[in-house]
This record gives structure tokens, C-alpha cells and sequence, in this order.
């Protein structure tokens, strides 16, 4: 698939480990305020002046944040001594490394099994009524790999994190849960970070903060539940009515209550000792082009699995697609399965989008062969197809050089539906052929 009608398909779009944080810099730092700092979009520039001074174009306006009031006198249940909070102002943590990966040495305690395990666990917590909106996975309730930051603590820090829009009943907004291990004491109580702490059967400590805040007038609202658990786990679940792929919009109604958020915290199998069962596979894998935006008309659950009907008949030699899902932001209305290894080490993509222009001719490109091809059917349909070559180092010795071939072939139907099916191998494995992808996205009824 190609950000615009022209452009050449990104090769392997798919990611294996449901990434959250892309490091793609060699460091990173994360800080953050006593009061959080204004969302990038919710800013605002000056108008300029109507004299012959014009006002900085990089100037912004600080958002005016109002937070719950808090009477740091007033008795917290289940806390015997309530401290004032700390107004130092900033604190900061950093950290380093490569994207993070189920199996981070750094967390013994958790890997993909792990990961599919809590998955589980918290889908079961989550109350019956509710739906989980139709998105990418890793906004579907799926734990991802562990970013760890390197913060002042005895052990590494670094959570997992899984979320997702829920809708329950009337009520509409996101949903996020975090675990980690942690040997630091239980904190203390706080004004203005709970509301209540209960000491719950099994000894689960669980701290409750049902609350606003107004940034620029658009009041937000949150209800967390944080357990501290004797093995060590700390687990947060947090929900707000905050909607939308941006988090921009609000539902004025908040899908779990706190007793459904302290059901969820309580959870055994949220655990960071919660046993795996022996075979357990690790997460579906997700696909996203962090790189290029695509703009589709949005597609449902249902359509999703229609098409996964269509492509139950494609012949890959024994190997089956996993469902279709939704590629992740920047993306909108695109759709996409593969397989990693059909043998050898071949794997293939494929992405579904509607609502897409007709692509125009292409100029051949220099120096290499110009293998891009472009013919129209007889019923109007375009097929492109790409073979792009690469190389890249190996990863157990730099010094060798390891050439990739992709092949690729787009389809782009009469109606706007467009189909990209991709297959890359590495030297001396040979993808899939030109003809074989384009036999797979032309199979009738692959239509958005």
C-alpha cells in the first residue's frame, strides 16, 4: 500500500510484538508535571496583530488547566495519616534502548505467553455488557512488550500496558490497564491522589481516585483503582470518558465503575505470579506503517470478518491468515492479516482499504530496471506491481550483507476498494511470485 497513488508499498508492515513505544533514537527522556502538561493539540496560536509587528508563529497559548478542588484536611477512609502534596514541580526519568520485545531480559516475568495470559484474564474481568470498539490490537485489550526506563528504584521500572474504547450501556470511553513488579512499599496516602483506600479479603491494598479535570473548558473525567498485590504486582486500571482516535472528544459518561475497576485490579490472573498454561501462544501479531497515514472509509467488525471468509479460500500450502484487523493510527478504515514464515522464511501481507482514487501511470525509475508495471481490466480494475531489492546487515555479524526481495502487486478495484499483497524473503529464498500475489488480490468479493 502507498501513501499516495504513485508511491512504492514500505516493506513488512507488520511489527511482532505489538509495539507501543517505537524507539527509534538512541535515547529517549520522558517528564512530566505535578500538573500534567498541556496536550500538543490542545494549544492554541495568538492571532497576529493587526499592526505592522506580526506575532511569532512558534508563540502558543498556555491551556488554562483546572483540577478537582482538594481539601487537604479532610480524612481519607481506610488511611490513617493523609500527607499534603508534593508541589516540587517536575520529575523526570529516562531511558534507552531498542524497541521493546516480549522477551526483555530486563522483566523475567513476563513474555509473549504471559502476555496472552493477562489478555485473557482481563477480557474475562471486563464486565459482560460492554464492547470493546473494533480497532488495531493494540487497542483492543492485548498487553504489549514492557518500555523500560531507567528511573531511580532498586530493579528495572517498566510496565505493561493494555487498552481500548469500551462502550458499556450508555456509557462510552477508554479503558487502559498496567502492570509491573515492583519491591518499593505500598505509597502513602496522599490528598488529591485518592479518595479511599480498602484493604480488600485477600489482602489486596487498593487505592480509589474518582475524578476532573478542565483543560480550555473540555472537562475530562476519571475513575482509577490502583492494587498493590504481596508478590510485588502493581496494577492499575484506569477509565475516562475520553473518546476518539486523538482522545479529543467526550461521552460525558464513564464505562466502568470504580467496583468494576476494583474487580479488574483484583484480578489473579493480572498477576506478575500467575502461572501460564504450557502451550500458551504469544499475541496476534499487528501491522502499522508508523511512517505513512492512510485515509479509508471506516470499516465494521462485521465487514472485517466477511472478508476474512473471502480469503479463507486462498491456497497458502497449509498456512492460515489470522483474522483481519485494523492497522493502528495514523491509519483510518484499513484492514490487514498476514503470515510471518510460510516456509524458508517467506512471509506475506496483505492490507484492504475503501474509498481510494484511481492510481495513475508511473514513471519508470532510474537505475533500476524499472520493474513497476501498471495495466487497467476490462472492468476497470488498475493492478499495479513492484519488486524492490535491499540489503541490510545481518544481525550476527555486521559485516555481512543479507539482500531482501520484496514483490509487490496492488490492486485497486472500480469502487475505491484497494488491495496490497506483499511477499519479502531473504537471499537465497525467493518470495512469492509476481503472479501468485496477484491471483490473491484478485480473488472476487474482496470488496470494502
Amino acid at each position: 500500500m502507498a501513501h499516495d497513488e504513485n508511491a512504492t508499498p514500505s516493506t513488512r508492515p507488520w511489527t511482532t510484538a505489538l509495539v507501543l513505544v517505537s524507539v527509534v533514537a538512541l535515547g529517549f527522556v520522558v517528564a512530566g508535571l505535578v500538573l500534567p502538561s498541556p496536550d500538543p493539540e490542545l494549544t492554541t496560536t495568538p492571532p497576529a496583530s493587526s499592526g505592522a509587528e506580526q506575532a511569532d508563529p512558534a508563540a502558543t497559548e498556555t491551556p488554562i488547566v483546572v483540577d478537582e478542588p482538594v481539601d487537604h484536611d479532610a480524612p481519607i477512609p481506610g488511611c490513617e495519616v493523609v500527607e499534603v502534596p508534593d508541589e516540587s514541580g517536575y520529575t523526570a526519568f529516562a531511558g534507552s534502548g531498542e524497541p521493546p520485545t516480549y522477551d526483555n531480559p530486563e522483566f523475567p516475568w513476563f513474555n509473549g505467553p504471559k502476555a496472552t495470559a493477562m489478555s485473557a484474564a482481563l477480557a474475562r474481568a471486563l464486565p459482560a455488557r460492554a464492547d470493546i470498539t473494533f480497532a488495531s490490537p493494540r487497542q483492543s485489550f492485548i498487553f504489549q512488550p514492557i518500555t523500560s526506563f531507567n528511573a531511580p528504584a532498586p530493579e528495572p521500572r517498566g510496565s505493561t500496558y493494555a487498552g481500548g474504547e469500551l462502550i458499556n450501556g450508555d456509557a462510552r470511553g477508554s479503558v487502559s490497564v498496567d502492570v509491573e513488579r515492583s519491591s518499593l512499599t505500598i505509597p502513602p496516602c496522599v490528598a488529591g491522589q485518592l479518595d479511599e483506600r480498602r484493604t480488600l479479603r485477600d489482602g489486596v491494598v487498593v487505592d480509589l481516585h474518582d475524578t476532573w479535570q478542565e483543560v480550555d473548558g473540555i472537562r475530562t473525567l476519571t475513575r482509577t483503582a490502583r492494587a498493590y498485590v504481596a508478590d510485588g504486582s502493581w496494577i492499575t486500571a484506569r477509565a475516562s470518558d475520553a473518546t476518539g482516535a486523538n482522545q479529543q472528544d467526550r461521552s460525558g459518561s464513564v464505562p466502568l465503575s470504580i467496583d468494576d475497576l476494583v474487580r479488574i485490579v483484583d484480578d489473579p490472573g493480572l498477576r506478575v505470579s500467575a502461572p501460564v498454561a504450557p502451550g500458551t501462544p504469544t499475541p496476534i501479531e499487528h501491522c502499522e506503517s508508523p511512517f505513512e497515514s492512510y485515509k479509508g472509509t471506516p470499516v465494521t467488525r462485521e465487514e472485517a470478518r466477511e472478508l476474512d471468509a473471502v480469503l479463507a479460500s486462498v491456497d497458502l500450502g497449509g498456512a492460515r491468515l489470522p483474522p483481519m484487523v485494523p492497522v493502528g493510527p495514523p491509519a483510518e478504515g484499513m484492514l490487514c492479516t498476514g503470515v510471518a514464515d510460510l516456509g524458508d522464511g517467506v512471509a506475506m501481507d496483505i492490507t484492504i482499504i475503501g474509498g481510494q482514487p484511481r492510481p495513475s501511470g508511473e514513471r519508470p525509475v532510474p537505475g533500476r530496471g524499472s520493474p513497476k508495471t501498471l495495466r487497467a481490466l476490462s472492468d476497470g480494475t488498475v493492478v499495479q506491481t513492484d519488486v524492490v531489492w535491499q540489503s541490510r546487515s545481518s544481525t550476527t555479524d555486521p559485516r555481512d550483507q543479507i539482500r531482501e526481495t520484496t514483490h509487490f502487486v496492488v490492486v485497486t478495484r472500480p469502487t475505491g476498494t484497494r488491495i496490497s499483497v506483499s511477499s519479502t524473503a531473504d537471499s537465497p529464498a525467493e518470495p512469492m511470485s509476481v503472479q501468485e500475489l496477484e491471483q490473491i488480490a484478485l480473488t472476487p468479493g474482496l470488496e470494502l
